[in-house]
């Protein structure tokens, strides 16, 4: 894998996207943003390109492409509407890569073809009212009841595609992190469950407005209140969450690293074509030394 060097395969990707992002995705972003609405219908046509299960293989409905692939994805989205590029990564990194990943066969067989398509949107719970950066301090919890299955209890905040339109519905799939105990020197062992819209005691606290930015991305919080998550939805072991997280880390900083990349080219563009098209003295004023300073910084 060369970033630098990209294949012709990956131009490929890089042109197919950029059409689609100059079609259908530009005209739409000052819009969806000013409503801080999340554009359901367009996120639905990446499916139709492949895109929603860009890095999982083929066989459970995904194109099996590799990181570059992913990387230029949310640059080339994140160019046009960063908001649209934010829930395209929480969706296909946060949630469809680490599925693919991690999932047991029949949680793949039988999530992964619809997160692939968008006929279900994904998203990924770990932060909360009171933790975030501090994963081991969670409170959302999962036990076991009489029958075997789970039940989860707590809050998820912050949740990128959290809830997936103005009349509160849910994610249709969410990966939740919770603590299911404690190890012999005291510290919270937490494992992953896949819980998935219409079970018992899931539900969307609020919508977030008012954001500073990427606001046709919807960020909600998400309750569990007797949750009960069938035992069958536990991914991996019991108490081995960490390994997902870190695991599933590398791909997840690349592609944010690429949606900022997106940002910044989109940022330089604007800049030199107003920097062209306004005159003073006659001039454009890119001719003049402090706004070429500015635009070099």
């Amino acid at each position: 894998m060369d970033i630098a060097n990209p294949s012709e395969e990956h131009q490929m990707l890089r042109e197919m996207i950029r059409d689609f992002v100059e079609e259908s995705v530009e005209p739409q972003a000052h819009e969806f943003d000013k409503k801080e609405q999340f554009n359901i219908e367009l996120f639905r046509e990446l499916g139709e390109l492949g895109l929603l299960g860009i890095t999982v293989p083929e066989e459970y409905g995904g194109a099996g492409l590799d990181a570059v692939a992913a990387t230029i994805a949310h640059e080339e989205l994140s160019y046009s509407d960063a908001g649209f590029g934010l829930a395209y990564l929480a969706h296909s990194m946060l949630f469809v890569n680490n599925l693919a990943q991690n999932g047991t066969d029949e949680q793949k067989t039988r999530i992964l073809p619809k997160v692939c398509s968008g006929e279900w949107i994904g998203a990924m719970a770990m932060s909360e009212p009171d933790a975030g950066t501090d994963v081991l301090g969670l409170s959302t919890t999962a036990e076991k009841n009489e029958n075997g299955d789970w039940v989860l209890n707590g809050r998820k905040m912050w949740i990128t595609n959290g809830c997936i339109d103005d009349q509160g519905t849910p994610a249709d799939v969410v990966w939740v992190y919770a603590r299911t105990g404690y190890d012999d020197k005291g510290r919270s062992m937490l494992s992953t469950f896949l819980v998935e819209n219409g079970m018992q005691g899931y539900s969307v606290g609020q919508k977030i407005f008012d954001k500073t930015g990427m606001r046709a991305s919807n960020t909600a919080e998400l309750v569990f209140d007797d949750c009960i998550v069938p035992a069958t939805n536990l991914v991996g072991e019991e108490g081995n969450s960490l390994i997902h997280m870190m695991g599933n880390l590398e791909i997840e900083r690349l592609t944010l690293a690429a949606m900022s990349l997106g940002i910044a080219r989109r940022c330089l563009h604007e800049m030199n074509k107003y920097a062209s098209e306004r005159e003073a003295f006659g001039v454009p004023i890119r001719s003049f030394g402090q706004m070429q300073r500015h635009i070099a910084e």
